[in-house]
Parts: C-alpha cells; sequence; structure tokens
C-alpha cells in the first residue's frame, strides 16, 4: 500500500506541475503575443538593415555571403509562420476579456477556448526565441563580411549610349574578334576626343555580359583619366578582385599582391578608358609577357603615341560620322522638331558643321532639343559658323576638347597646334608650306640644313596626328585640322587669353586685331581691295592674305609691318608688287604661289632675311637682276613658270646658301647654245649646300658636265627630266621615289649620262632608241649595273626586242629592282634572252606588263630561277601571249606570289601548264581572256586563296581536275563589276 501511495503521490505532483506549466503558459498568453510581436518588429528592422546593406554592395558589384542569404531566408520564413500560424488565429481572442481578469481568483480556467490559447501561447513563446536567435545572429556579420568576402561579379553592366554608324558596328566586331585571338593581349581604341571611344568599349563591357560569348571571366573596368594615380588604378583592380588594401601599403607591395590575384587561372579583361600617358604595368601590377596570357588589355586615348608606349598588339582608330549618321544622331537628341519644313534645313547644317564629332552632335543637339523659334536656330547656326566663343552650349565641347591641347607636353607644341587654325574649316594644309611657317614664326630651330628642319618639323606633324589633334589630308603631304577642333584652338585664343593668334574676315580686322598680336589670317575671304595702310600691328610676324580674288596691293600696305617674317600672297590677282613691300627686311618666307596674273617682280636685293620664295605658277619672264644678292635664300620653287625667259647669269651661283630649286616645268632653258648671255646648268653645279634639285633639261649635255657623278651623288633627293620639248605630252611619271630620271626621246647609245643614271632609285624611258636591249644600256662598266635603281619603266620604246641578254650581261644588273614596268614596247619578244647571272632582279617584288603585243610568254624559265620573290603579276593588251609562266614544278614556284591580274588577252589560254604549290597567293583577276580555260589551282594547293574575281560565264566555262577543286573555290568567286552590269542588263531585257 505505501509503494501505491508512493506512486500517487508522485504522479499528483507530476500532475500538479503539468497542470501548473499548462496554466503558466495560459496566463502568458497575451504576454507572449506582444512580446512576440516586439521582437518580431526589432527582427524586421534589422532585416531592413542588412537589405540596405546588400543594395549598396551590389552597387559596388558585389553580392552578399552564403549567411546572409540563408539567414534572409529564415526571416522571411518565420515571419511566414508568424502570419499564418499565429496572428490569423490570435486574432478573435484579443477581442475577449485578459484570461488573468476573467478569473481573478474566483473564475474557472476550462472553457471552449482555453486549449486553443494554450497552444497559441506556446507557439508563440518558441517562435520569440527563434527570433531572438536570429537577431543575435545578425550582430555577427561585421566579422562574417570580412572572413566571407563578398563574391563577385564577372561583369558588370555599365550605363552606355547606343553606338551610331556602321562604322562603329564595326568597330565592335574588331574588337570581339581582337579579344578572341590568344596571340593578341593589348588592344588599343584611339581617336580625339568626343569620337565615341568609351561609348565603343562601354558597349564590348555589356555585350560581353549579355552574349556570354566565353572570352573571359572578369571584365575590370578602369577610369583613368589624365591626372593619372597609380594607387587610383591599383585601387580599383584590387576593388574588383576583393583584395582588402591599405591606405599606408605601398605601391610595390599592392603590385605584388595584384600580380598574384591576376594569376589566378582566371581570364580577366581590363579596361583601362581615358589613358593620357604610358601606364607601367610593372608598377600596377598587372602581368606581361608569358603572365599575360589571360590578362588582356583594352586601352582608350586620344593618342597613337600612347598606343606605341604601351606596346599594342592591335590599334583601332575611331572613324567620324558620314553626313547621314550624324544627321541621325542629331535628329534623335534635337527631337522632332527637326522634321519641321522650316527648321529641318538650319538643323542639317547645324549637324554638318559639327563635323561628324558625336561629342559636338549631341551637346548640340540637346541644346536646341524642341525649340520651335526659328530665329533661335538660325542664330545658333551663325554663331556655330563664325566660332563665337560665347556660345555657351559649345563650350561644354571645348572644354573636353581642350583638355588634348593642354596634354600637349610643350609651348611650342601649342603654339603649333594655334597656327594650323589659322587656315580656313577642312582646308588641305600643305605640310611644306605649314613647316616654313613654322620656322618663320620660331617654332622650329633652323638647323644647319634645310632638310633637318623639314624633319623636326614632320615630326611635330606626325605627333600632332598621333595625338588626333591633326588629320591627314585627301593629297599627298597635305594635313587638315577638324572644324570642331580649328574652333576650339580660336576659343582658346579668345578665351584663354593665348594672344598672337587671329583669323577673321578683313571686316574691320584692325579694330578686332590687338597690338600684341604676332600671326593673323585673312584668307579666302572674297577680299578685292586692301587698306592703304595696316597699321596698329608692329608685332605681326605672319600674315595670311591667300586665296582672294586680290587684284591690287596699295604701296604703303606693308609700310608698318617691319617685323613681318612669313606672308602668303598666293593664289591672288595680284600682277605686280607693292614698293613697301622691300621694306621688310625681316621677311623670311614669300609665297606667292599661283599668283598667274604677277609679270614682274621688284628688285628682291633689300629682302636681306629671305630664306623661301615660292614663284609656282606665276607669268614672270625673269628673275630681278638682282637676285644674286640673296645669299640667306636656302629654297626657291620657279616650277610651272611657263614664260620665264630670261635669268642673269651669276644669278643662281650667287645663292651659295640654296638647298633647295625646283625648277621642274619651267620654261627656261639651261643649254649653253640657247642662252649665251644668262644663267648655264654649270652655275646650278656650283651650289655646294644644294641637295634637292627638280629641273628639265633639254639635252644630254648639261647633265654631261658632271660625268662622274660625283655632284649628283651628293644630291639627296632630285627629279630631272631630259628630252626635248617638242616630245611633251601627257606622260607623267610616277611619284615614287626620291631620285628620278625621265630620260624622253633620248638617243640612249650616247655617253655622258653614266654619272646620273649610277645616282638614280627611279628611272622612266620613253620614246628613247639607240639600244635593242636595256643590256645595252647597263653593260656600261661605270654604271656597274645600276646598284641603286628600284623602280624601272620603260614606255614606247620601239627598238627594244628584249629587257636582258645573258651573253651582254657580264655581271650582276638591276639587283636592286623592286618594281619593273613595261608599256607599249611594240618589238619585244621576250623579257630574258638566255641565261642571266645570279642576282639579277633578285629582288624584282612587281611586273607589270601592258601593250606588248610581240611579247608570247612573261616569265621564262631563265626569268623564273632568278624572280622567286615576286609578289604581283599584272599583264594587260598583249595579244600575243599565250602563257604567263613556263611549265613549273612542285618546287620551283613563286613562294612570295600574292596577286595576278590578266586583262585583255585574246590569246591567252593558260596562265602555268602545271600545277604548282600557291603557298602565298591571295588574290587572281581576270577580265576579258576568253580562251583562258583552266587556272593551275586546286583545292591542296591554293588554301591561302582568298578571292577569284571575273566574268560569270568564263567561271562557269572553266575545266577542272575534279568537281571538288571547283567546289571548293566556288565560295571564293566574285564576279566583277562589268559582269553584274551585263547580267543586270539581260535581266532587264
Amino acid at each position: 500500500m505505501e509503494t501505491v501511495g508512493s506512486f500517487l503521490v508522485e504522479v499528483g505532483k507530476s500532475l500538479t506541475k503539468f497542470m501548473l506549466s499548462r496554466f503558466s503558459t495560459l496566463k502568458k498568453f497575451h504576454k507572449n503575443i506582444q512580446t512576440l510581436k516586439k521582437e518580431l518588429q526589432k527582427l524586421t528592422c534589422r532585416r531592413d538593415e542588412i537589405t540596405e546593406d546588400i543594395d549598396v554592395a551590389k552597387l559596388e558589384g558585389k553580392c552578399p555571403a552564403r549567411q546572409v542569404v540563408d539567414w534572409l531566408i529564415k526571416v522571411e520564413a518565420i515571419q511566414r509562420d508568424v502570419e499564418e500560424e499565429i496572428n490569423r488565429k490570435v486574432q478573435p481572442f484579443l477581442q475577449e476579456v485578459r484570461i488573468d481578469d476573467s478569473i481573478n481568483g474566483h473564475g474557472c480556467l476550462f472553457d471552449s477556448n482555453m486549449h486553443q490559447r494554450y497552444h497559441l501561447s506556446k507557439t508563440a513563446a518558441k517562435k520569440c526565441d527563434q527570433v531572438k536567435q536570429l537577431i543575435t545572429e545578425s550582430y555577427n556579420f561585421l566579422t562574417m563580411w570580412n572572413v566571407l568576402k563578398l563574391r563577385d561579379i564577372p561583369i558588370q553592366h555599365i550605363p552606355a549610349p547606343s553606338l551610331v554608324g556602321e562604322k562603329a558596328q564595326e568597330k565592335l566586331r574588331q574588337l570581339m574578334e581582337f579579344l578572341a585571338d590568344n596571340k593578341i593581349t593589348r588592344i588599343a581604341v584611339y581617336g580625339m576626343g568626343g569620337s565615341g571611344k568609351t561609348t565603343l568599349v562601354k558597349t564590348l563591357n555589356n555585350q560581353l555580359q549579355s552574349s556570354a560569348s566565353g572570352l573571359c571571366d572578369m571584365v575590370i573596368w578602369i577610369p583613368v583619366s589624365n591626372d593619372l594615380d597609380m594607387k587610383k588604378v591599383q585601387s580599383r583592380v584590387a576593388e574588383r578582385l576583393n583584395l582588402a588594401m591599405n591606405a599606408e601599403e605601398s605601391i610595390e607591395c599592392r603590385a605584388s599582391r595584384l600580380h598574384q590575384a591576376l594569376k589566378s587561372g582566371k581570364r580577366f579583361l581590363l579596361i583601362l578608358d581615358d589613358v593620357w600617358e604610358k601606364i607601367d604595368l610593372d608598377i600596377v601590377g598587372i602581368p606581361q609577357g608569358e603572365d599575360q596570357a589571360n590578362c588582356k588589355i583594352v586601352l582608350t586615348t586620344r593618342s597613337l603615341a600612347v598606343c606605341r608606349e604601351m606596346m599594342t598588339d592591335k590599334e583601332l582608330k575611331m572613324e567620324l560620322l558620314n553626313e547621314e549618321e550624324a544627321w541621325n544622331l542629331f535628329a534623335r537628341n534635337a527631337g522632332n522638331v527637326v522634321l519641321s519644313d522650316d527648321i529641318n534645313p538650319i538643323a542639317r547644317s547645324i549637324a554638318r558643321e559639327c563635323g561628324g564629332l558625336p561629342l559636338a552632335i549631341e551637346t548640340m543637339g540637346k541644346s536646341m532639343r524642341d525649340k520651335t523659334i526659328i530665329p533661335l536656330w538660325r542664330n545658333a547656326l551663325c554663331q556655330l559658323k563664325c566660332s563665337a566663343s560665347h556660345y555657351g552650349s559649345f563650350d561644354k565641347v571645348h572644354m573636353r576638347l581642350e583638355l588634348s591641347y593642354n596634354s600637349l607636353p610643350s609651348k611650342i607644341l601649342k603654339r603649333c597646334f594655334l597656327f594650323c587654325s589659322l587656315y580656313p574649316e577642312n582646308f588641305l594644309i600643305t605640310a611644306r608650306e605649314l613647316i616654313c611657317g613654322w620656322i618663320a614664326e620660331g617654332l622650329i630651330i633652323e638647323y644647319q640644313t634645310l632638310e633637318e628642319s623639314f624633319n623636326d618639323g614632320i615630326a611635330k606633324i606626325e605627333y600632332l596626328k598621333d595625338s588626333c589633334m591633326l588629320e591627314q589630308g585627301e593629297g599627298i603631304g597635305t594635313v587638315k585640322m577638324h572644324s570642331v577642333l580649328r574652333e576650339v584652338a580660336l576659343w582658346i585664343s579668345s578665351n584663354k587669353k593665348e594672344i598672337g593668334f587671329f583669323s577673321s574676315s578683313l571686316l574691320g580686322m584692325q579694330e578686332k586685331l590687338q597690338s600684341s598680336s604676332r600671326c593673323a589670317s585673312f584668307m579666302k575671304n572674297s577680299i578685292t581691295s586692301l587698306p592703304s595702310r595696316f597699321s596698329g600691328c608692329s608685332n605681326l610676324t605672319v600674315l595670311f592674305l591667300q586665296c582672294n580674288p586680290l587684284y591690287k596691293i596699295p604701296d604703303g600696305f606693308f609700310r608698318e609691318l617691319r617685323a613681318l617674317r612669313f606672308l602668303n600672297l598666293s593664289s591672288t590677282q595680284i600682277s605686280s608688287l607693292p614698293s613697301s613691300l622691300l621694306q621688310l627686311r625681316e621677311l623670311h618666307t614669300l609665297l606667292l604661289r599661283d599668283c598667274s596674273y604677277l609679270e614682274i617682280l621688284p628688285q628682291l636685293g633689300a629682302l636681306c632675311k629671305l630664306q623661301v620664295l615660292d614663284l609656282y605658277g606665276t607669268r614672270i619672264r625673269e628673275l630681278p637682276k638682282d637676285m644674286g644678292t640673296l645669299t640667306h635664300l636656302r629654297d626657291l620653287n620657279l616650277s610651272h613658270t611657263n614664260h620665264l625667259e630670261s635669268i642673269i647669269a651669276g644669278s643662281i651661283s650667287g645663292l651659295y646658301s640654296l638647298e633647295a630649286l625646283d625648277m621642274s616645268s619651267s620654261a627656261y632653258k639651261w643649254d649653253v647654245e640657247c642662252n649665251v648671255e644668262g644663267a648655264a646648268f654649270d652655275e646650278i653645279l656650283s651650289l655646294q649646300k644644294l641637295s634637292v634639285l627638280h629641273i628639265r633639261l633639254d639635252t644630254v649635255d648639261c647633265a654631261a658636265l658632271d660625268s662622274d657623278g660625283s655632284w649628283f651623288g651628293r644630291l639627296k633627293e632630285f627629279s630631272i627630266w631630259i628630252g626635248p620639248r617638242s616630245c611633251d605630252s601627257s606622260y607623267l611619271p610616277n611619284q615614287h621615289d626620291e631620285k628620278r630620271v625621265i630620260l624622253r626621246g633620248v638617243d640612249l647609245s650616247q655617253t655622258g649620262l653614266e654619272g646620273l643614271l649610277y645616282s638614280a632609285s627611279s628611272l622612266d624611258l620613253v620614246t628613247c632608241g639607240g639600244i635593242s636591249s636595256f643590256s645595252d644600256m647597263v653593260s656600261n662598266r661605270s654604271l656597274c649595273g645600276l646598284p641603286n635603281l628600284k623602280f624601272l619603266t620603260i614606255s614606247n620604246c620601239d627598238c627594244i626586242t628584249s629587257l636582258l641578254i645573258g651573253e651582254k650581261t657580264l655581271g650582276i644588273m638591276l639587283p636592286n629592282v623592286e618594281h619593273l614596268t613595261l608599256n607599249c614596247l611594240n618589238n619585244l619578244e621576250t623579257m630574258v634572252d638566255r641565261i642571266v647571272p645570279r642576282g639579277c632582279l633578285g629582288r624584282l617584288k612587281t611586273i607589270e606588263v601592258m601593250g606588248c603585243r610581240r611579247l608570247k610568254t612573261l616569265i621564262s624559265l631563265a626569268l623564273l630561277r632568278r624572280v622567286q620573290n615576286v609578289e604581283e603579276i599584272k599583264v594587260s593588251d598583249c595579244r600575243r601571249m599565250k602563257q604567263i609562266i613556263v611549265n613549273i614544278n612542285l618546287y620551283k614556284t613563286f613562294p612570295k606570289l600574292k596577286y595576278i591580274d590578266l586583262r585583255d588577252m585574246e590569246s591567252l589560254t593558260t596562265i602555268s601548264s602545271k600545277a604548282a604549290l600557291w603557298s602565298a597567293l591571295e588574290r587572281i583577276e581576270v577580265s576579258n581572256c576568253p580562251k583562258l580555260q583552266k587556272l593551275p589551282l586546286r583545292a591542296q594547293n591554293a588554301l591561302s586563296i582568298k578571292e577569284i574575281r571575273g566574268d560569270l560565264n568564263w567561271w562557269n566555262s572553266l575545266r577542272w581536275e575534279s568537281a571538288g577543286d571547283k567546289i571548293s573555290l566556288q565560295q571564293r568567286f566574285q564576279v566583277c563589276a562589268d559582269s553584274t552590269f551585263l547580267l543586270r542588263e539581260d535581266t532587264e531585257a
């Protein structure tokens, strides 16, 4: 019984304890619910704080660690549970009287809702503990962030405007191709400011992100700017790599850590935007050499010189927009207002004035957006044309481009740039004239020789071109300045008080010019008359008046311009020069080029410092009698002086400082028989400093005066045309070398030319006689086989039957000739007759034969052995030619031949009768060769072929060794333009 009693006591105790626990839980129903709500509110606030931190981290290209994500999931789950399991169920009970009030010592606890209240209270207490635990966990994230870090986003999207124009899309495609090429590790995108370089590489970044191309594992975008800070560059790289950098840590230590991180095995692409100077990649910590295989670089810059210093593998230049692309961009920014009939033509003119520069187009377009008042549009156009510095919306463009000006390394280069603004918008500036202006202005040191001065000038031009501040002109030896850059130069001259450069119309020019102005330009301003005196500008050193319909200059016009050093009156209609010109004692350069009405020159002896005198295309009949007193004259241009008949004896020999003389196409005759009292050719031979000579001689006798060639050999550049004037025709020699001799109508058997020919690097023989083979001429021992000759052209010489004859070729002939042209040699039967010594024509690269109607084979076996370096073969209008190359086998072919062009060959049946290994052949063009029915090509021997062009009917009629050969080469065939035209006509018919 005692055992049973003890058992019952224990059961009673446990039951009492159980009931008291349930009673306590039941009693705390409201408290547990309220506590849960308060803790849940705390948890929600903490969640919001962490979510906000995550959003900030994402902006920095990061995402939360796994524990943080899991914590947020738990928070979301418990919030959902509380809402579903407690809030909805507990709401009815919150309207009832509190439990402790209801019993208050005398009520019964046992009612119908007691069981639900108990479970809700217990669940609330349990959830409250979980909420508190989550809150506690959240405060450990400060250490968890450092330990776990944030994961990298491989490629961050960068907001960028869309690319404009097909050229930009092509540049993007090229960039993608370069990135795919394992041999290319450094790529540069360069161009003038505002041309779209940054937009292009931003688009590249975004395309890599969206395309999943697999070209790289991570892109690191690094803005550089013109104030290079190595630590900032390192910090940007470290930030993307999640490397913590101590501010006090040395650059070297940082570089070591970055180097190791970038060698992790991932493929990185670093985009360095807006680079102004060389960045030492070692100092930054970017792997180079073999280590750079997985770390490619794309950089943008305004300077090609930076590309060279950074040793980039590929450079892409940003091209300006064409007129249609520029208009589309302008219209997009200006809005639908440009569709108005009244505004549209003005808007198009404004777009054109921006010169295809995207930055300028966008700026102007946005400034005019939705403006409907027509006078505002007209004013904007007027301000742009006048380069008005106060036109505010364009100042933003000027300030951006001024950075390029400020980055020039010297004041001299800056003034060279500003000097170019003296020329009108889009004007083709002759490099030689520009350099003369720089020399006169003191921007180039007057070296010992004119050549050295011009070399320095060319270096400055190239630097400005590399900096995208000058552009290559369309003509040979010309440059130009972009219209917007010219406006920037004028803006700098005015706003930044760079006194000295002034360019405007003549209207009120003396009011506009300042007394301290050094350079003034009034060219191309339709000026017909000048004031009687140019006063108030005593410091003026440069004056442009060229390209004006000016017919007279007042006698006193130059009287107060005593400091003038450079005067350009070219392309005016003046017939004489004023007397005040002779008071310009400091004058260095006088340009009278294409003054086609100028017949008389005053006595120029007073211009004692004159160094450059250009009389090209004038109508002068004689040179001044005191010409020989211009002892400082270094450059004299008398070319195309078609009326020049008299040069007083001693006038040329007195110019002992002369270094360059151009008398090409001048009427003056140098022969002693024609000029008994005038200057003879031996006066030119007496000029010891002369290094450049361009002249026309009537007979061989003048050249024979230098029989040993020592004087001609000293010249660094010459073009000498020898032949009777009765032979004048439309023949123009190619402008391809600096030492050219043109013999026209000359008997090549006579002596006296040896010294001149030995020095020549280019030789044209036109309508000459006296020899049957070029060997007859070159066999002269004093010529030594013409070792300096690189270009040889023979035209209309009917006496020649073969180019070289083996038995007459005693030594190596023409060893350095690279380009051979034979034109209309009606009796030429063979190129090489019998075997010629090894080394003859050994460096020949191009062969061009036209109108040689007796020639049956171009390259015989004897010639084949000697011309293994040929790269191009062009043959046309050789009616009897049946074969281009003699039978060749697999081992004797042209290893460097890239291009074959055959036209108008009615008898041609084969290029080569045997197949050869065309290891370098890229292109074949065939036109009007009806009997050519087979090409020496097969699928396996022409792997390098990129294009075959010809008539479609000709292609379809070709015979092949196998159908597979045609199928293989079919995709490389292109129908020539003539064939396409004929097909179109047939279709229309």
